[in-house]
């Protein structure tokens, strides 16, 4: 019995299969998402549920917080998951890696945040002083409702981007 001849070009494509060069190639090109900067749609919600939480307890109920050490560690917790997220969801990649539709993703995740950052912040400066001058708050309280609301800006300022760029993300149909 005869073996079928394998000619030059045959023997070459299995040497450069073998060395894995076309499954990257082709992983590359399919549009598939990538694993490292996938969508993260519920963990930022819990970090802004958390951060609001934080504040609202400090303008509503003071004697919560006086427990110095675990209101601190509260914050420190907070302000050092919130860049993971960051850097974990849809925009931590580098902006010049971008396509037209990431690089649009991103103008309007970013805009967004600003958008509500500065009315939040407006609004909020005048209420925050406002009710410190009805209330005759203590400086204690004053700090307090300071560093809550510095740490709110924060993670909204890590999280609401890649929340907003999580859900606008086009979901791939499951097989």
């Amino acid at each position: 019995m005869k073996t079928p001849r394998r000619n030059i070009l045959a023997i070459l494509d299995n040497a450069v299969r073998w060395t894995g060069i076309p499954a990257r190639v082709a992983d590359d090109m399919s549009g598939a998402p990538d694993r490292k900067h996938r969508p993260l749609r519920w963990i930022p919600i819990w970090m802004i549920a958390f951060s609001c939480t934080l504040f609202i307890l400090s303008l509503a109920w003071p004697p919560a917080l006086d427990m110095v050490a675990i209101t601190v560690s509260f914050m420190g917790s907070i302000a050092a998951i919130a860049p993971g997220i960051h850097i974990c969801g849809p925009l931590g990649k580098s902006s010049l890696e971008d396509d037209e539709r990431e690089a649009a993703l991103r103008k309007d995740s970013f805009l967004f945040c600003f958008g509500l950052l500065t009315l939040l912040n407006c609004v909020g400066q005048l209420l925050l002083m406002s009710l410190s001058h009805l209330q005759n708050w203590q400086t204690a309280q004053s700090v307090f409702v300071a560093a809550s609301a510095f740490m709110l800006n924060l993670t909204l300022f890590g999280c609401l981007p890649t929340l907003y760029a999580s859900w606008n993300m086009p979901q791939l149909p499951k097989e």
